[in-house]
């Protein structure tokens, strides 16, 4: 069954779905032999959560005629975490975020890590300069500009006055 989407409304995330559905299962599974959803034998933490997994980033390919544009999506990871590398037609992104959360309560410490490292790896179409690739990331989000070895021609309809 599909569900029509109202106008102003956004679609619900799948990935997001899928992860509570994982989650909650998890947590059941743990609780079913008596431990926390991280391996412990005491009860839960009071505020703790199970840690979020970090997936590939959602990425945008533009050809703009003259490059392409690469537009990456990476919330939380600084850019001294990016690595970023053309060879011929491919591109490779590469990134590692982690995590460190603590709490404190009269009678122990809860301290959880969490690392969680990506990899993407991309065929352009046509070769590009990667000597004159760009990138920056602002926001959380990356954007490569990658030059075409030969620019397309534009497609554009030009009316040429005649003399």
């Amino acid at each position: 069954m599909t569900k029509e989407i109202q106008k102003g409304e956004t679609p619900a995330d799948p990935w997001s779905e899928l992860d509570a559905a994982l989650e909650q299962s998890r947590a059941e599974f743990f609780r079913a032999f008596g431990l926390t959803p991280f391996g412990h034998r005491f009860g839960p933490v009071e505020g703790a959560t199970a840690p979020k997994f970090f997936r590939a980033p959602r990425i945008d390919v533009a050809d703009t005629g003259a490059s392409y544009r690469i537009t990456a999506d990476l919330p939380g990871v600084p850019k001294e975490q990016l690595d970023v590398r053309v060879r011929g037609t491919t591109v490779e992104i590469r990134g590692d975020h982690a995590t460190t959360t603590e709490t404190k309560q009269t009678d122990y410490v809860h301290q959880e890590r969490t690392y969680a490292g990506f990899y993407r790896s991309l065929e352009m179409p046509e070769p590009v300069v990667a000597a004159e690739a760009k990138a920056k990331v602002e926001n959380g989000v990356l954007e490569l500009e990658l030059p075409k070895l030969t620019p397309t021609p534009s497609s554009d309809e030009v009316k040429v006055a005649v003399a």
